[in-house]
């Protein structure tokens, strides 16, 4: 290793140019002639090899003695790779191990003239060298690829192979930079982190990945939890889950297809985890209120057009583990500059508020009704408590804030005698008049600067968004996540926010009159359903039935006052986790169908239920379906209100 180490640096420093080596690596097309897989025995000398082209060898296992040219290369040869040029001569050697590796030969194509009409110098003939890899099973992985679509045959395999190539080319010469750079190469937690980056798709297994960089499970386990606090395995669920969460998020992927995408064909042992994970059911997930996207996420991009950029390090802590870049100047104009905008908004308006302080009104929609005097004076004095929110954290808040940013929730502040300074889109155009002269704070994450033009004293956000967003603002002001659960419970979610923003009584005289028209609901219907009677609730979304669990409003309403049951069929999904497809709700229906689309959405199903086959179920045929839009479950008391009358109208209207 010491001597391929000074090859290596002698052929860096005296007749190397890496980078205007990899400048004409970008700008030559090459030809891929052969990949063989190569294993001498113990003891035994190959037949010396002369090069017909440019070759590259990557010594995969054991132990030999490396010469090209009579000139010996490196003594030990695992994960070494060198490249020599067309007409060398290669001879290996072995003693008590048995040698494994790869050549893949390779030749330019020459051009007479350049674009420019110059002669074109080709470089890579200049001659050999010799590097040990930082990350060798990056490119172990593409050259078995590549060796197995080359020994396929056939022009679409090569055209592969040929793709897997350039990969390979790539990995290797980032590889060298970082090297050249005196870059600190990455440990081995680091590389089993990456590994799982890169079969983030595949079946990994613990002793997969032993295997492969030859340590025992045990060892290879304890290295990695001491760098980054979780184990391979939980580091690998967290990463598909995540993965999953991005493609549920920025594509039009059903909630099978992510599954599949990341490795996943048990649905339910998908679901499974996702909840534990993230805390809802991918069906929860999927059909939150808001995308989730807003204007405080960074577009972060590549360093390079080929594939994502190497500078990666990974940092996992006890309760998450996360992937975060390292540190750069472009990196770093592209987080500063909102916080600079923040920083600059925050010390104007402190400025305008300094100027102008005589005759100042608050903002006139700040609350619905005047508080008493002695909150006023809490206020005036600043008074503060501690606050567990849904992401567990500890959040210093106003006792009785005054001037209130909402996400999703903003309408859980109407029947508390509260309105918002500003909330989200989605809820300012389906409450209209009820946020009259409240803000738009935009959509999914929301604007940092529109927040922060408010000068709030609390901002409200559901969990799902994550510990992102509330790092996102809590700059500007104590920020907390209420929880969503997926099947939103008005109730539930109503008693949270009456305890963050101080306004319990509100809060309990609205449920104990909206539980009171709950338990009137048997009686004013005066329908008497067949004992045993079964329903569902489902969406039907990219061609998929999401079906919903035993609770939240909607569910409490089908299963406790209709007094329907859950098929057993279904019990599995229970916790709302169900994902079905289509002839799976045809072979096992329920009795009664209650749906949340929208009318857009209704009229597709409709059209489905055309068919034959469901015409055979009896709540299709007979017509059995109550649908209420999802917007009347989600978004606070008031349309949670509408939606409960807009079902009992359905529901009494049946025959």
């Amino acid at each position: 290793m010491k001597e391929m180490t000074e090859q290596y640096e002698w052929c860096r420093g005296a007749c190397m140019d890496w980078s205007a080596y990899i400048k004409q690596w970008s700008r030559a097309p090459v030809k891929l002639w052969d990949c063989r897989r190569v294993i001498v025995e113990p003891y035994e000398r190959a037949i010396p090899y002369r090069f017909p082209v440019n070759a590259f060898l990557f010594a995969h296992r054991g132990d030999a003695q490396i010469r090209i040219n009579g000139a010996s290369q490196c003594e030990g040869g695992k994960f070494l790779l060198l490249h020599g040029e067309k007409g060398s001569l290669l001879e290996v050697s072995t003693q008590s191990d048995t040698f494994d590796y790869y050549i893949v030969l390779y030749k330019h194509i020459k051009r007479s003239h350049s674009a420019a009409g110059s002669s074109f110098n080709f470089p890579l003939e200049a001659g050999g060298y010799v590097v040990e890899p930082s990350e060798p099973l990056p490119l172990v992985t593409l050259l078995e690829r590549l060796h197995e679509q080359w020994s396929r045959g056939g022009e679409l395999a090569r055209i592969q192979a040929t793709g897997l190539f350039y990969q390979f080319v790539f990995e290797q010469f980032s590889q060298i930079q970082l090297i050249a750079e005196a870059a600190e190469p990455p440990g081995l937690a680091d590389q089993v982190a990456r590994y799982i980056q890169e079969h983030i798709r595949e079946a990994i297994s613990l002793e997969t990945m032993a295997s492969q960089f030859h340590y025992s499970t045990r060892y290879l386990t304890r290295v990695f939890k001491r760098k980054f606090g979780c184990s391979p395995t939980d580091y690998t669920i967290h990463k598909r889950i995540e993965l999953a969460k991005t493609l549920l998020d920025t594509t039009d992927a059903s909630i099978r297809e992510a599954a599949a995408n990341v490795g996943y064909s048990d649905m339910y042992y998908f679901s499974k985890l996702f909840k534990k994970q993230t805390g809802v059911t991918p069906r929860q997930y999927k059909l939150r209120p808001s995308s989730g996207r807003g204007s405080i996420s960074p577009i972060k991009k590549s360093d390079t057009f080929i594939a994502v950029g190497r500078h990666y390090q990974y940092s996992v802590d006890n309760e998450n583990c996360s992937q975060n870049q390292t540190w750069r100047v472009h990196s770093m104009n592209g987080r500063m500059k909102p916080a600079w905008t923040l920083s600059l908004l925050l010390a104007l308006t402190m400025l305008l508020a300094a100027c102008g302080g005589n005759g100042a009104a608050a903002p006139s929609n700040a609350l619905a009704e005047e508080q008493p005097s002695a909150t006023e004076e809490q206020n005036q004095e600043g008074a503060m408590r501690a606050y567990t929110d849904a992401l567990g954290r500890e959040v210093e808040v106003p006792v009785n804030p005054q001037k209130v940013v909402v996400f999703t929730y903003g309408g859980y502040l109407l029947p508390l005698g509260m309105k918002p300074i500003g909330v989200d889109k989605p809820v300012m155009e389906l409450y209209g008049e009820d946020m009259a002269g409240v803000a738009d704070v935009g959509e999914g994450k929301g604007n940092v600067e529109a927040v922060a033009a408010l000068q709030p004293d609390l901002i409200i956000f559901p969990d799902y968004l994550g510990a992102e967003t509330a790092a996102s603002y809590e700059a500007i002001a104590p920020t907390v996540a209420v929880a969503w659960g997926g099947d939103p419970d008005v109730i539930k979610t109503l008693e949270t926010m009456g305890d963050l923003l101080n306004r319990k009584e509100q809060a309990d005289a609205w449920i104990k009159k909206f539980e009171e028209k709950l338990s009137m609901i048997r009686e004013q219907l005066s329908l008497k359903f067949e004992p045993n009677s079964t329903a569902i609730s489902f969406i039907l979304y990219n061609n998929e039935i999401l079906v919903g669990g035993e609770t939240g409003t909607l569910a409490d309403l089908i299963y406790k006052d209709f007094g329907f049951e859950l098929p057993a069929h279904y019990k599995q999904f229970a916790n709302g986790g169900g994902v079905l497809s289509l002839e799976d709700l045809a072979a096992n229906p329920a009795d009664y169908f209650f749906t949340q689309m929208t009318d857009k959405e209704m009229d597709g199903l409709w059209e489905l239920f055309e068919s034959p086959i469901y015409q055979t179920i009896p709540a299709v045929k007979e017509k059995r379906i109550f649908n209420v839009s999802r917007e009347k479950w989600n978004y606070g008391p008031y349309l949670v209100e509408q939606g409960v009358d807009e079902l009992i109208k359905q529901v009494s209207e049946l025959k």
